[in-house]
Formats: structure tokens, C-alpha cells, sequence
């Protein structure tokens, strides 16, 4: 009875080193993190990030709609460009929280190294 436990405890250890050694590499992701008005003592200076703003399902650069379909790419010029490496995200009033949630999904593709979602929406008609 013991040398079958030993052998299914070797046997078991085995498997789980093997899928460990042939599992995909995982892609790192930037962190999102929330922010809100007054939250931090030092603020980060404005030229070391891009601001995007939620409109419904769409986003927006400094008041110009970005395609759905070439959001990663464009914002991946813009940090380029630009030379950060941050995204400030707003929200507009009435914004739906599954077109945030899509959203930011949307933006995890992109190069940066850290999304910022604030927790204030936008009045319609005014920029951040």
C-alpha cells in the first residue's frame, strides 16, 4: 500500500512540474489602478501622461474619437511620440460600466505601464 501512494505522490509531482515547464509564457499586462481628486500629495505632471476620455463605447484624444478598431495601435503612437509610459482614463457622465469595462480591456493591449481610471466623470461638453 505505501510504495503505490509513493509512486502516485512521484507521479503527481511529475505531471505538475511537466505542465509547469510547457505552460505559454503569460503577457504582462499594465496595472490599472483608480484614481480620484485629491488622492495623491504628488501629483504626476501632465507631460508624463496621455489623457483618453470615455464617450459611450467609444474613446476620445483631446476631443477626436479614436476607431474602434485602431485604438491599440493609435495610443500606441501617442506614448511613443509623447514618450510616457502612462494612460489617464476619465469618463464621461452617464457612460455605461460595461463600455468602461470594455474600454480599459481594449487599453490592456496597449504598451503602457499603467492605466489610470478616475473615479470623476466628465460633464458632456467639457475636456479634462
Amino acid at each position: 500500500m505505501k510504495l503505490m501512494t509513493f509512486r502516485t505522490l512521484v507521479a503527481v509531482f511529475a505531471i505538475g512540474l511537466c505542465t509547469d515547464l510547457l505552460a505559454e509564457e503569460k503577457q504582462e499586462f499594465p496595472q490599472v489602478s483608480f484614481s480620484w481628486p485629491g488622492a495623491n500629495k504628488n501629483p504626476t505632471p501632465i507631460n508624463q501622461y496621455i489623457i483618453l476620455v470615455i464617450e459611450g463605447p467609444t474613446l476620445s484624444y483631446e476631443a477626436n474619437p479614436i476607431a474602434s478598431g485602431s485604438v491599440v495601435e493609435y495610443v500606441n503612437k501617442l506614448l511613443e511620440v509623447k514618450k510616457v509610459s502612462y494612460i489617464a482614463v476619465y469618463t464621461r457622465e452617464g457612460t455605461k460600466y460595461g463600455d468602461v469595462v470594455n474600454a480599459i480591456d481594449v487599453l490592456r493591449g496597449t504598451k503602457a505601464k499603467n492605466i489610470g481610471l478616475s473615479t470623476k466623470e466628465i460633464p458632456p461638453g467639457h475636456q479634462p
